[in-house]
């Protein structure tokens, strides 16, 4: 699958016949821990030793520990109140090529599962959610409509990164400690569409109703000659 503005990968078949029937899907869930310090004022206490954990587990045995590694990151460990708190999410691939959501992996909706909790244990409640931008379009084949979400043909040995700007817009931090916790749920399919010029797609729905005419007039050889005519 290329990764160009327009391929797309079919979403879960709700009907029999779709062509995600054949879909393969793959759950890795991926968790990583950032421990963020938030003071009153920048340099009131000494900058703590970042901590980080990776675990992961998977319906799928272990093909957990090759599909792919993700990592948290921020530039540094402590902050003031006002600073902002950039975050950066990276994920390497594994040693197999594999066919994601965009949104996965490369941009703002791969934080959607993000978690803050305080030095207590609590989990310190989001105050503006994260923007979840569109991945889904139209594409056609064999002159029908088909709904698809945006994919990337992620190669093995690839990275590919996420950012989240501030991570105070979206939660209220009050001085102290917190960790960050991501979690990944990364979809692998199997099919994938690529998206063509407008004038190939009329072509298409033209021959596809010659094909399907229910016109008596329309018998084989005038289907076959119509056809022919409008390919040329």
């Amino acid at each position: 699958m290329s990764s160009k503005k327009g391929a797309g990968i079919p979403p879960r078949a709700k009907a029999a016949g779709s062509p995600a029937r054949r879909m393969m899907k793959l759950l890795t869930l991926l968790n990583i821990f950032l421990i963020v310090c938030l003071f009153g004022c920048l340099g009131s206490q000494q900058t703590p030793t970042q901590s980080t954990e990776i675990s992961t587990s998977s319906n799928d045995g272990d093909a957990s520990s090759t599909l792919a590694m993700i990592e948290l990151s921020s530039p540094k460990t402590t902050y003031s109140t006002q600073e902002p708190i950039p975050l950066e999410l990276t994920t390497t691939n594994g040693k197999f090529d594999l066919l994601v959501p965009i949104s996965s992996v490369a941009m703002q909706r791969a934080f959607r599962q993000l978690t803050v909790t305080d030095s207590n244990g609590q989990v310190v409640m989001i105050k503006k959610q994260i923007p979840l931008s569109n991945t889904m379009k139209t594409l056609y084949k064999t002159g029908k409509s088909v709904r698809c979400v945006q994919g990337l043909d992620m190669k093995a040995g690839t990275m590919h990164t996420s950012q989240l700007e501030n991570l105070q817009t979206h939660y209220r931090l009050e001085p102290g400690s917190y960790t960050v916790q991501v979690k990944l749920e990364l979809e692998v399919y199997r099919e994938f569409m690529q998206d063509q010029h407008p004038e190939i797609i009329e072509l298409q729905r033209e021959i596809f109703g010659i094909q399907n005419s229910k016109n008596p007039q329309f018998t084989p050889d005038v289907k076959k000659e119509a056809i022919g005519y409008t390919q040329d």
